[in-house]
């Protein structure tokens, strides 16, 4: 029998020739394909910043996307901001349905969402009960397995490019993600509704935001596939998920820059005082204002989730701050709900924990109906006074 020192060298040596084998991944050529039904947050070409790119609006280019929208519709907008949150958007599902049942839930003019609000900014931008049904599937009736296989430290070595393998998570938009899901996303669109995902170009170090009602207006197969590669490239957090290429760019989790689509900010000239009168920006926060500490379990695995997610709230604090802002300067009215600080609800947004995400969603459904569930301030950050924020 092989004594246990000799196993140990083994298992070095196993190791180490892993290592030396594995080398590194083939060098890749910087894509220059245009950005098909993508720009930059302010509107832009990604490939020409100083083009305006905004092809889905008429006008919007040089007025901006909301004044655009306003004029169509003769009246203010509702505009709908989903963040990322891995798991946690278990609460974003529960609180659109709570919010519906109170029959306040307004049909949305504009929704846009990252990483997991990407998940959720489908069937939020439908807004039938049945599309509440969904999101409810797929935030409380799955687990882990159903999102990613662990294929632990020495996938980093073997796959190269990441901790987990998300082939579940494409199994799982294939399920959800229909022709017929959009041809009504695509019909939303004809009478000017938007509906935006924000995903992260690791090549150009820019956040891409996709028109994924253009993209459903095509109405092809190939449009149908672009469409859940932008979803889940969205929803791929670096190291821990793959990145997803399209059109030989490589996409990672929107949220690695921006954790949430500020609509709005797009157009050449300063925004007027809102002509139909005061709008609403609803933002719906998939996560804490304040997390509960927690002592992490120091081992690579464990710290994925509570490493990005002290990420994701950096970046998620200066664009509510953003979205706030955007509001005021438009007369539009800022509504913010997140996951009370005492709920509890896990604290790795990646462990897809079944429990937990039925907690998240029944905390998000018992505020939905709650008679004012909304604060009209982002949380303070820890480096400025109360009063900078006040009116």
């Amino acid at each position: 029998m092989m004594s246990a020192r000799y196993k140990s060298i083994l298992a070095v040596m196993l190791v180490m020739i892993v290592l030396a084998g594995c080398g590194t991944a083939p060098e890749r050529v910087l894509s220059r394909e245009p950005a098909r039904c993508a720009t930059l947050p302010n509107g832009t070409n990604p490939l020409n910043p100083g083009e305006a790119r905004l092809a889905d609006t008429e006008g919007a280019a040089m007025t901006g996307l909301i004044p655009a929208l306003e004029a169509k519709h003769q009246r203010p907008l509702n505009i709908l901001e989903l963040s990322g949150g891995g798991q946690y958007g278990a609460f974003g599902a529960g609180f659109l349905k709570g919010w519906y049942k109170t029959g306040k839930r307004p049909q949305f003019d504009i929704v846009t969402g990252v990483s997991t609000g990407a998940l959720l900014a489908t069937h939020a931008f439908l807004g039938t009960p049945a599309d509440d049904a969904t999101l409810e599937e797929i935030f409380t009736r799955i687990r882990a397995s159903d999102i990613y296989v662990n294929k632990g430290m020495l996938g980093l070595l073997w796959g190269r490019n990441a901790i987990y393998d998300t082939s579940p998570l494409q199994a799982l938009l294939d399920k959800h993600i229909t022709a017929e899901v959009l041809q009504r996303v695509a019909a939303g669109y004809d009478k000017g509704r938007r509906l935006y995902v924000g995903t992260t170009n690791l090549d150009y170090n820019q956040t891409w935001v996709w028109s994924l009602g253009l993209i459903a207006k095509e109405g092809t197969q190939e449009a149908l596939e672009l469409y859940k590669k932008v979803l889940h490239a969205s929803a791929a957090p670096p190291i821990a998920f793959p990145p997803i290429e399209i059109e030989g760019h490589l996409f990672a989790d929107g949220g690695v820059r921006q954790n949430l689509v500020v609509a709005g900010f797009t157009g050449k000239e300063k925004p007027a005082a809102p002509k139909y009168g005061p709008g609403n920006i609803f933002v719906v926060l998939n996560g804490k204002h304040v997390d509960v500490p927690k002592a992490v379990r120091n081992d690579a695995i464990h710290l994925a989730g509570p490493a990005l997610g002290a990420m994701l709230d950096n970046s998620t604090d200066s664009l509510l701050m953003r979205s706030y802002a955007g509001a005021k300067v438009r007369g539009y009215r800022f509504n913010i709900v997140a996951i009370p600080d005492d709920a509890d609800v896990g604290h790795d947004f990646l462990a897809f924990n079944p429990d937990q995400m039925r907690a998240s969603f029944e905390v998000g459904y018992d505020l939905g109906i709650s008679a004012d569930p909304w604060q009209n301030k982002p949380p303070v950050l820890k480096d400025l006074p109360d009063w900078v924020f006040d009116d």
